[in-house]
């Protein structure tokens, strides 16, 4: 008896486990608007997917020191560094700041603009 009560806590615990991961293992799509005109054609492709906010890029040259720290990986001190090492004419050039190497600059390359 003791058996099958240990066995339907395994299942009970595997079962909420399951049950609390269920909405990540599947996909998510963006939600589909409806056409306000029923004359006009429906769009030749419909991409599913999860809708994301645009990114807004922070340009290098004239971006504050708030917005240069809220990027991954950059700090107060890293900040004021690349502030001091302006003007920039492209990301490559982020190299001459002392601590930031190739690693952070492929991190930062879609979110910055020079």
């Amino acid at each position: 008896m003791e058996r099958w009560l240990s066995l339907a806590y395994v299942g009970a615990v595997l079962l909420l486990g399951l049950i609390n991961l269920w909405p990540r293992l599947t996909t998510q799509f963006a939600p589909v608007q409806a056409n306000q005109n029923p004359s006009s054609e429906p769009p030749a492709v419909l991409q599913p997917g999860p809708v994301r906010p645009p990114v807004a890029r922070v340009n290098l040259n004239t971006a504050s020191q708030a917005e240069i720290e809220s990027l991954p990986g950059v700090g107060p001190t890293l900040a004021q560094r690349i502030i001091e090492n302006r003007p920039y004419r492209s990301v490559e050039e982020l190299e001459r700041v002392r601590g930031i190497g190739p690693k952070l600059i492929e991190r930062l390359r879609p979110l910055v603009v020079p």
